[in-house]
């Protein structure tokens, strides 16, 4: 499986968006709010380009820092949002939401998106009472994702549940019982989406290319 395993601080810092939006990281250790300016040598001068190609992409490459995506998953994602009825940025957003690792981080199961995709990959969950280690299934409205038995005793997983026990999960997610899982309620609306991310810039991005 391709994995986008690139230096996410440095990336965080060329696009402005503080790590701890992302991860877990401690606010006080982010690199982004250290260092408020792009990495590099001459990164504290350095211009920004602000040319409508230049917005448009980086608008692109912050989406894809948000999920983890490298650029064919991205424009796969896009290519069926565009398919779909409805506002194309919105869609866009709900498939990338709806992805199982997408759902297990909004739990709050997983501290990062990174981390929620090994927790897949492992075999951690199951969707529905199936077995699944895809990270980019698409999990529908009224789904449960619980962990598998065999893994209920393990040390990462009891601190998955505690995390969740003090956290405020999004009103389409539902916690099952003591956070032995989640049911996926419903497609989130745009504002209930912790992304920030101009969605029709990266509409024109990729309608221009296709």
């Amino acid at each position: 499986m391709a994995r986008d395993l690139g230096p996410r601080g440095k990336m965080c810092r060329r696009l402005g968006i503080p790590l701890s939006r992302i991860t877990a990281k401690d606010p006080d250790k982010d690199p982004v709010l250290r260092r408020p300016y792009p990495p590099g040598q001459h990164g504290a001068t350095a211009r920004m380009g602000n040319s409508d190609f230049a917005r448009r992409l980086r608008e692109k490459q912050k989406l894809k820092l948000y999920y983890g995506l490298l650029e064919k998953q991205c424009r796969r994602a896009f290519m069926e949002a565009r398919r779909s009825p409805g506002n194309t940025g919105t869609v866009l957003l709900q498939l990338l939401e709806s992805r199982l690792d997408s759902l297990i981080l909004r739990a709050g199961l997983a501290t990062s998106i990174r981390q929620a995709r090994q927790f897949v990959r492992h075999g951690y969950f199951q969707v529905n009472g199936a077995a699944t280690d895809i990270p980019s299934f698409r999990v529908k409205p009224g789904s449960e994702v619980k962990y598998h038995a065999a893994h209920l005793k393990l040390a990462i997983v009891r601190e998955s549940f505690e995390r969740m026990k003090g956290r405020n999960v999004p009103p389409y997610v539902q916690v099952l019982g003591d956070g032995e899982g989640v049911r996926y309620v419903r497609l989130p609306e745009r504002e209930e989406i912790p992304v920030d991310v101009n969605e029709p810039f990266i509409v024109e991005f990729y309608a221009q290319r296709s």
